[in-house]
């Protein structure tokens, strides 16, 4: 084989093996760009879905040991406050890259979660990162709080 060409001619063992080979490696990088790619999109739309069921004025079951299946009742505010259920490990939230993340009272992340959509939960993502139990969630229950709050005013 003088010519390098013959090397990557589909007629001989040798070229379909290196031709199979260049073709799974540019497929995977095409894969890999678009996943990338696209990837700011899926956090948008998750986002918006996980904005969206957090502000409803829904109160939310917070399992924070599902060990020993202890739980509490958390809202959240609209401007990122932690309302009932607020203590130093759950000040504050913020939504990023699709994800909702806890803040504890000294600034730093406490704990992360997304939206399980086959369960209806906001799920923990056990990151290493995250100060918090493993396996944490949140269910959110159906009667608003404002709902509730607004019958209250309402019946004085």
């Amino acid at each position: 084989m003088s010519n390098p060409l013959e090397m990557v001619d589909s007629n001989t063992t040798t070229g379909t093996i290196i031709i199979g080979v260049i073709i799974a490696l540019v497929s995977t990088g095409i894969i890999a760009f678009l996943a990338w790619f696209f990837s700011p999109l899926r956090w948008l739309s998750q986002s918006r879905r996980l904005r969206k069921i957090l502000l409803s004025g829904r109160r939310f079951h917070f399992v924070f040991n599902p060990g020993a299946n202890k739980m509490k009742i958390v809202t959240f505010l609209p401007d990122g406050q932690i309302g009932e259920g607020h203590n130093s490990n759950e000040c504050t939230w913020r939504i990023r890259h699709g994800k909702l993340e806890i803040f504890a009272f000294d600034g730093a992340i406490y704990s992360r979660f997304y939206y399980d959509r086959k369960t209806g939960r906001i799920v923990h993502t056990n990151d290493l990162d995250s100060r918090s139990v493993m396996g944490q969630y949140f269910e959110p229950q159906f009667k608003s709080w404002i709902q509730e709050n607004l019958v209250k005013e309402n019946i004085k």
